[in-house]
């Protein structure tokens, strides 16, 4: 159902007890060229240990590590049948505010879920943002992600390097050699959201190499403003987003702060993706 550089997923079938059928994804891992095994089996229990203590409407429900019959490591999550939201913009064009807000306000609770746990993702995208058939959406892969606070600590971890894919990644890694994996994080999802909603990307790469970033940079300070956000037509809706797309990333927005803007508070979310939440009041 999906391939990346270091890894194909599949479905797998089970008969349950009860003589239906479930439907699992299955994660088949490849070694990174010139990894040890000691670095690899390293990587993917990180992995694993992340996304398995993750527990979230919004995140992949991650099962079990184990080693298939030809010694590979396999890991089993729960099977999204909707696709990726990469697909569905592909297919869509863009997507409706209706549609794009209920599925921004899902992806904001599970980020904010994961910051308020300690984990940052560090390649959120559209392609790991999966859909389940009645539209719940779910984070997946956890291959990049980093604890920046453990339980017992007061203060959180910064971090360091370049990581994810290029139009999501935000513009401190850069330029700064240690800065906040939650801020990443945010500035991610501002270019997920307006991805749904203009359908393309609104630039290849965040710094100043890239001259449609630069055009971002500029007109965001224009009184007209940055036409791709501007062209969102309500005002909290385009605050926000300018807030989440701060260049400067001790300004940008938190993922609490955009919760509880009067956007995104008004925002209706589907039954299927708001079911964790009348449950947990």
């Amino acid at each position: 159902v999906g391939s990346g550089a270091f890894g194909v997923v599949r479905i797998a079938h089970k008969k349950l007890p009860s003589g239906e059928e479930a439907l699992f994804a299955v994660k088949e891992f490849r070694k990174k060229p010139s990894e040890s095994e000691k670095k690899y089996s390293r990587r993917l229990t990180n992995e694993f240990c992340i996304s398995s203590s993750l527990r979230h409407l919004n995140i992949i429900d991650t099962l079990d590590l184990l080693r298939d019959a030809k010694d590979e490591y396999c890991e089993v999550m729960e099977y999204c049948a909707g696709g990726d939201l990469y697909s569905l913009i592909i297919t869509a064009g863009k997507l409706e505010y209706s549609e794009a807000d209920c599925f921004f306000k899902q992806l904001l609770r599970g980020v904010h879920y994961m910051h308020e746990m300690g984990v940052a993702h560090r390649d959120l995208k559209p392609e790991n943002l999966l859909l389940t058939s009645n539209g719940t959406l779910k984070i997946t892969d956890f291959g990049n992600a980093e604890c920046f606070k453990a339980a017992w600590e007061e203060e959180i971890s910064y971090t360091g390097g370049i990581c994810g894919s290029s139009p999501y990644i935000a513009p401190e890694e850069f330029t700064t050699e240690e800065f906040d994996a939650r801020a990443v994080d945010i500035w991610a999802c501002g270019v997920i959201y307006m991805a749904m909603r203009s359908g393309r990307q609104l630039w290849k790469v965040a710094n100043t190499d890239d001259e449609f970033f630069n055009i971002y940079l500029s007109k965001r300070k224009d009184a007209k403003g940055y036409e791709p956000i501007e062209a969102l037509k309500r005002a909290r809706c385009r605050n926000v987003v300018y807030s989440i797309l701060d260049p400067i990333p001790e300004r940008r927005i938190s993922s609490i702060q955009i919760l509880n803007s009067e956007w995104v508070r008004e925002i209706h979310v589907c039954c299927a993706g708001d079911s964790y939440h009348r449950e947990n009041r």
